[in-house]
This record gives structure tokens, C-alpha cells and sequence, in this order.
């Protein structure tokens, strides 16, 4: 019989993962709450790209094969991993316009700043 074994750490965070941030609570938690939207877009991104990287090695498997039928299986399944990453990427890009109140040209202005102090 198998037995199933859990961490301690687990247990006392009620089985949360250590890499992911607890969910934020309340309404003083807006900044938190952005955080976790952002992570989660880019966990997406993160295992959409490895999942497509993945299924291009099943591909190559499925070739060596000579199985069309599962290099068409794998192939879709290698796109549909493409266009989610494609699609967390453009949310991810929509929301980090303007992340914290910055704009591009921030940095090019602290560099004339720290060049007129210098000089």
C-alpha cells in the first residue's frame, strides 16, 4: 500500500507552495492584489513556453516514428501552448504600461540629472 507523505511546511501553510505569494485580503491589499495578477500571468507565460518546448520534442519523437497521426496531435497541442503564451504575453505587456507610475523616460532623465551633477 502506498503512503502518501506531505511536508511539515505544507501542513502549516495549508498546503500553499512556498514560490507563490499568499492571496491578498482586504482592500489596503490593491498593490498585493496586482502583484498576484501579474505572477499569474507570468506563470502562464512560464509554463506555456516550457509546455511548447515540451510537445516540440514529442514532436521529433512522434517524426522519429513515423506516426503522422500524433505529429499532428503533438503539433496542435504545441500551437495551443503558442498562442496561450502569446496571449498571457499581451495581458503581462497591458499591465506593466505604466507599472508604477513610471514611463519610459524616467531613466533618460536620471541620466541628464547624474550628468549635470558630475559636471
Amino acid at each position: 500500500m502506498a503512503t502518501q507523505h506531505t511536508s511539515s511546511s505544507a501542513t502549516k501553510t495549508g498546503g500553499a507552495s512556498r514560490n507563490k505569494p499568499a492571496p491578498s485580503r482586504g482592500p489596503s491589499s490593491a498593490a498585493s492584489a496586482e502583484r498576484d495578477e501579474v505572477y499569474g500571468l507570468v506563470s502562464v507565460l512560464y509554463h506555456a513556453l516550457q509546455g511548447a518546448e515540451t510537445y516540440d520534442q514529442y514532436v521529433r519523437d512522434a517524426r522519429n516514428a513515423d506516426d503522422q497521426e500524433l505529429v499532428e496531435f503533438f503539433e496542435e497541442c504545441r500551437d495551443e501552448e503558442a498562442d496561450r503564451a502569446d496571449r498571457a504575453k499581451s495581458l503581462l505587456a497591458a499591465r506593466m504600461d505604466g507599472f508604477g507610475g513610471m514611463d519610459r523616460d524616467t531613466d533618460e532623465e536620471d541620466e541628464e540629472d547624474e550628468e549635470e551633477d558630475e559636471g
